[in-house]
């Protein structure tokens, strides 16, 4: 059989060289130099090349670290340059996601239904923390965090029973963003799966009825809006001046209203030439978050354009780190202090500088010593938020207080004591504080 020179041709162009006895071509290969280095968590890498030692180029970074090597290949275009070196850089400079979130408390925003997820500071070389999905539930966790591209963090969560949460975070700016959540069994199969928005609070926030209070102006602040799984973030400036900034990143300006209707609803309307404007129905949830509901306007008083109905969405208001400067109410810090808390179950509970402490009971005459971890932080001029972690308990323990102060660090609380899982009792009473 006689092969046609078309076939021929495609076989060579297949890759097949049909000859008998000749060798096909050898191909063009490019060597390619592989990078490795040891990283260090929540820092950030640069790695550049240079011809003459003097001027350096960027070849491949951001690189953020998490701890553990770092590994990967130069670009074709590093051939030109006989020196390689890597650079830290600060991670800030470079996008808005972060990794610092100890002492932090993210608020999940999932259609109006608020978790929060608690970060403690590291305690003796571990972070843990707890997941507070309502009044009823809260399980304690070790998290660790890692940056994965200049927008995007990934918090891995893993719970006392061995099962574990990951939280994908993309940030829009350093305090709000967008999350995407899935929960794992104990084979790491994923079981849940999340997503709506989020915010980053200083400390712990505020959740109890009559503690949910709108802010007198939005001056300052920013908000994120997330209505059917795209974020718009708003920043409000000094008089009546706000950016937009849209899902695809686009910015623009426009003019602002704000009226408040009651502790928990208020009025945003925005507005700008040639645009519709907005209004939107903002009812507050918790502290840091809650839902709205959306209607163009286009006729002047605001009557609503005919056959348009309200679109439905959340919002998250970040909020600013407390700062007490009163001489009777909470102490900004409980290094060194004891706290006397009364009530059904009463425990004297002292607290250490590096996050630990230990709780003092009394059974049927015997006294009974149990190491904690706490997380501490101020919420009010005269209130503050106590929670205690017992890593050594047979059972996932966590004790969740609020602290009312009425002078002279002392006052009334709540607690919540949530036994695997789920809430054991509540509690009330009085407490005093004792300590430098």
């Amino acid at each position: 059989m006689k092969l046609s020179p078309l076939f021929l041709l495609s076989l060579c162009g297949a890759g097949v060289w049909p000859l008998r006895g000749q060798e096909p071509p050898a191909p063009e290969i490019k060597a390619r130099t592989e990078y490795e280095f040891q990283t260090t968590g929540g820092a950030a890498y640069l790695v550049e090349g240079s011809a003459d030692g003097q001027a350096w180029v960027t070849l491949a970074g951001p690189l953020f670290g998490d701890g553990k090597p770092a590994r990967g290949m130069l670009p074709p275009r590093a051939e030109g340059y006989s020196k390689v070196r890597v650079r830290p850089v600060l991670a800030a400079d470079y996008g808005p996601a972060t990794t610092e979130l100890g002492g932090k408390t993210l608020a999940l925003n999932d259609k109006g239904r608020i978790r929060q997820v608690v970060l403690f500071r590291p305690i003796q070389g571990v972070t843990r923390g707890f997941l507070k999905t309502d009044a009823e539930h809260a399980r304690t966790f070790v998290w660790q965090v890692r940056r994965t591209s200049q927008s995007e963090a990934s918090l891995l969560l893993e719970f006392f029973d061995g099962t574990g949460s990951t939280i994908d975070l993309t940030f829009s700016n350093g305090q709000l963003g967008a999350y995407r959540m899935r929960d794992h069994n104990l084979e790491g199969t994923v079981q849940v799966v999340e997503e709506g928005a989020f915010g980053v609070h200083h400390g712990r926030i505020r959740d109890h009825p009559g503690q949910t209070v709108l802010p007198s102006t939005l001056t300052g602040r920013s908000l994120g809006f997330e209505e059917g799984g795209a974020l718009t973030r708003m920043d409000f400036g000094a008089n009546g001046n706000v950016t937009l900034t849209q899902p695809d990143g686009t910015t623009h300006q426009q003019r602002y209203t704000y009226q408040i209707k009651s502790p928990v609803l208020a009025e945003l309307r925005t507005d700008s030439p040639g645009l519709i404007p907005q209004l939107y129905d903002l009812d507050l949830k918790m502290q840091a978050a809650g839902t709205f509901n959306r209607l163009p306007l286009n006729f002047p008083g605001g009557f609503p354009v005919p056959g348009v109905l309200p679109r439905a969405g959340t919002f998250n208001l970040p909020t600013g780190p407390v700062l007490p400067n009163s001489a009777t109410g909470p102490p900004k810090s409980l290094e060194g202090k004891t706290i006397q808390i009364g009530g059904d179950d009463p425990v004297i509970l002292t607290f250490n500088s590096d996050g630990t402490g230990s709780a003092i009971r009394q059974d049927n005459g015997s006294v009974e010593t149990e190491p904690f971890t706490y997380d501490y932080s101020p919420t009010d001029e005269d209130e503050a938020s106590l929670a205690l972690t017992y890593p050594g308990a047979q059972s996932d323990r966590v004790e969740d207080y609020d602290l009312d102060f009425s002078g002279n660090f002392t006052g009334s609380f709540r607690g919540s004591i949530y036994d695997g899982g789920e809430l054991a009792r509540s509690t009330a009473g009085i407490f005093s504080t004792e300590g430098s």
